[in-house]
């Protein structure tokens, strides 16, 4: 059976250099296991272009539409749905040695379990909470679309402290966004060209490395659009003239609350 992570993503080696060792899961994202749906807050932009078959995962023989690494994915998604505790108990023991390996590196551990997914995992076991508390010394991140997580995560003390999360902006989920960055959270959107201020709040370089928990709080991170999204049009993605319409729009909406004309 494959593993359930790994540290061969290019964009988790990044943190290598800020002293972490990330691991990520990838599971088969939205209803592609054909058992269960585990992205149920995607939005249709964002299924269409998910980053499931970057890379590697996008690598195809000719006349065939899988590879090892889709059916690997499949494979876990299959063991989370068919024998969660199996799976929860392997999980366990690959954080254990993911933990042993970043020591021995002189790094510390972090895990992003929503590598291609967005599980709660808060609530993926009977006993809520249980994996963070276990692994306590580990720092888990992901990024999120679940707006009722975000807000458990932002307003909840009983969120487990070692499990950060940054919301994903969508093309229908923009006023959940603007409720986010009010409560202090971090929201991240895809550009053609990251800016350095948007709306009126800084953009963090979110291509810099994967270590989301490391961002500044209340900020948009930045993603440069990736795969297919790179070369088509989607309002998934925000253009540099999106971001110039609406940086002046915030623009003239605050100068018309100060009583201000130009």
């Amino acid at each position: 059976m494959p593993k359930l992570l790994t540290t061969s993503n290019p964009k988790t080696q990044k943190g290598v250099k800020y002293g972490w060792l990330s691991a990520i899961m990838h599971l088969a994202p939205s209803k592609a296991s054909g058992l269960i749906n585990v992205c149920k807050h995607a939005s249709k932009e964002c299924i269409r272009f998910c980053l499931n078959e970057a890379g590697r995962g996008g690598i195809f023989k000719k006349g065939e539409t899988t590879n090892l690494i889709q059916e690997a994915r499949k494979a876990r998604t299959a063991r989370y749905v068919v024998d969660r505790a199996t799976f929860l108990g392997d999980l366990y023991k690959e954080i254990t040695a993911h933990k042993k390996k970043a020591t021995k590196l002189g790094l510390n551990a972090c895990v992003r379990l929503n590598g291609t997914s967005d599980i709660d995992w808060c609530r993926a076991t009977a006993y809520r909470g249980s994996l963070f508390d276990r692994f306590a010394d580990v720092q888990f991140y992901d990024y999120t679309k679940d707006y009722g997580l975000m807000m458990e995560y932002l307003t909840n003390p009983t969120f487990p402290d070692n499990y950060h999360l940054t919301f994903s902006r969508s093309e229908i989920n923009d006023a959940k966004c603007d409720k986010v960055l009010r409560n202090g959270g971090n929201v991240a959107i895809v550009f053609d060209h990251v800016p350095d201020t948007f709306r009126g709040r800084p953009v963090y370089n979110g291509d810099d490395s994967d270590l989301r928990f490391m961002d500044p709080i209340g900020v948009y991170v930045g993603l440069t659009a990736k795969g297919k999204l790179r070369r088509e049009d989607s309002p998934f993605k925000l253009t540099e003239r999106q971001v110039e319409v609406l940086n002046l729009a915030d623009f003239d909406e605050m100068c018309e609350e100060m009583g201000l004309a130009f």
